[in-house]
């Protein structure tokens, strides 16, 4: 659901960037028909997406890598420690991108992440328990669309600085 809401967020903006998904535990699947449900409500079809398994290399590439539990990320930096820097969860990054401001004209993505990890206290890679967004998996339909409607507000907020 997180990719779909960001790309099409970002898609809003005007900006063409690859926006990937990837798990932190195996599962070769696609989305439960719940997440396919939420989605279709808000006009976007996620029903071919299937899931793969997050490598060093996916994080590697990536200038951005977003989790949404403090376990995600506490993963995604065991992986690969040296990405610390640009791995947040969703909301975590909202909040502190706010406190930090927008991205200078000209600014490069990875530079205004920097500046965002440098606002973490202790410049720890967990964020806040509030920060979390929990997966939804095996709850009912109402529980994927309120989630869904949590990250769309969220990765709205974000997508403005990651487009400037």
């Amino acid at each position: 659901m997180g990719e779909a809401l960001l790309r099409a967020h970002l898609d809003a903006h005007g900006t063409a960037v690859n926006v990937h998904s990837a798990g932190t535990m195996a599962w070769n699947a696609g989305p439960p028909n719940e997440a396919v449900a939420a989605m279709a409500e808000m006009g976007l079809d996620i029903s071919a997406h299937r899931s793969r398994q997050l490598t060093t290399e996916l994080i590697g590439e990536a200038d951005l890598v977003l989790g949404m539990t403090r376990q995600h990320v506490d993963r995604i930096t065991a992986l690969a420690p040296d990405a610390a820097a640009r791995v947040f969860l969703v909301e975590e990054l909202v909040r502190l991108g706010g406190v930090v401001g927008a991205r200078s004209e000209g600014e490069a993505l990875r530079a205004w992440l920097l500046r965002v990890h440098e606002a973490r206290p202790h410049a720890q890679v967990r964020g806040r328990g509030e920060d979390e967004v929990g997966d939804p998996i095996g709850e009912p339909l109402d529980v994927y669309r309120a989630t869904a409607a949590r990250l769309d507000a969220s990765l709205r907020d974000l997508a403005s600085p990651l487009t400037t």
